[in-house]
């Protein structure tokens, strides 16, 4: 685009020489189309010769921290261009000759796929440009920050009661039906559900309700259920029932809780959930408190379809 309108001045110079006539005039449109000739052939060879790796170290991360990329340029000492990195829709952040460390701001929990990142190469004056792309698409998975402003953790050693010995109860409407138990049905009995077993060793039972939460709530429910769960796998742990499961999951130690972590980041809007037992600790959004929707995402970060961001 620039020199697009370096050429544009260029030419009606040289109608305004024409015009006069001037040989002045005249000269200095010749050496502007010079100058645009000159900066194209600097950046297209620039372009050529450009070797450029990219690295992500980290695939995950804390939503609270930025994603750290380094970029690895190898360019001709002699070649007058500069390299810039697109960091925001319409923010570049420059380079040095031979590169560095540049941070996205994601700052949304989630499982997504940067994609290759873009370069922009320019002469000194930057009369002419060109985008290259450098890396190849990746999974970044983005963790939500353990917050302490959900509910207080019960007192250690507190486990769940079993109410029902036989893992049934009466159907309660409203209930999921993936639920109910049908085999009873079919036996001529009244209709039942299964009820949420009991924690294994009778640890606390952490229930995570995101039912009829929007983006931003589940957000929150994500950071208050880590922010729980830390506090009581370091107390002597705890099970968590997540949206959608029938058995509690047991956290007990550092590999397990990071295990549940990743689980959180792709936390999302779930069924409403059965009646939990007596004493069950349930994670839900207040209906008296607000949240800022999500931040915009960054170019060339994309959020991955529902299934397809967990880790291996």
């Amino acid at each position: 685009m620039r020199a697009l309108i370096w050429l544009s001045c260029a030419g009606a110079l040289v109608l305004a020489a024409g015009a006069l006539p001037s040989l002045a005039l005249f000269a200095l449109a010749v050496g502007m189309v010079i100058m645009v000739l000159w900066a194209a052939v600097t950046v297209l060879a620039a372009r050529s010769r450009l070797n450029a790796t990219r690295l992500i170290a980290e695939r995950e991360i804390g939503e609270d921290r930025p994603l750290r990329m380094r970029l690895d340029l190898g360019l001709p000492e002699r070649l007058p261009v500069r390299v810039q990195v697109r960091i925001t829709r319409r923010a570049w952040a420059e380079l040095e000759p031979a590169g560095g460390v540049v941070e996205v701001p994601i700052g949304r929990r989630g499982a997504y796929r940067i994609q290759p990142t873009r370069l922009r190469i320019s002469d000194a004056l930057g009369i002419f440009r060109l985008t290259v792309e450098v890396g190849e698409r990746e999974k970044v998975l983005v963790l939500p920050v353990p917050d302490g402003g959900g509910q207080p953790a019960p007192a250690p050693g507190r486990a769940i009661e079993h109410t029902e010995p036989d893992g049934l109860r009466p159907y309660v409407p409203g209930t999921p039906v993936s639920r109910i138990h049908w085999l009873s049905l079919a036996r001529g009995m009244e209709l039942h559900e299964r009820r949420m077993g009991p924690p294994p060793s009778g640890l606390p039972l952490v229930v995570v309700d995101t039912h009829g939460a929007c983006e931003a709530e589940v957000d929150w429910v994500a950071r208050a259920a880590a922010g729980l769960v830390r506090t009581l796998s370091r107390s002597g742990g705890c099970a968590v029932l997540l949206p959608g499961e029938s058995a509690a999951t047991p956290v007990e130690d550092e590999e397990s809780w990071r295990a549940l972590h990743r689980r959180l980041a792709l936390l999302e809007a779930g069924d409403r959930p059965a009646r939990p037992p007596a004493g069950a600790i349930v994670v839900r959004f207040p209906p008296d408190r607000t949240v800022d929707p999500p931040p915009p995402l960054p170019p060339g970060v994309v959020p991955l379809p529902a299934g397809k961001g967990r880790p291996r």
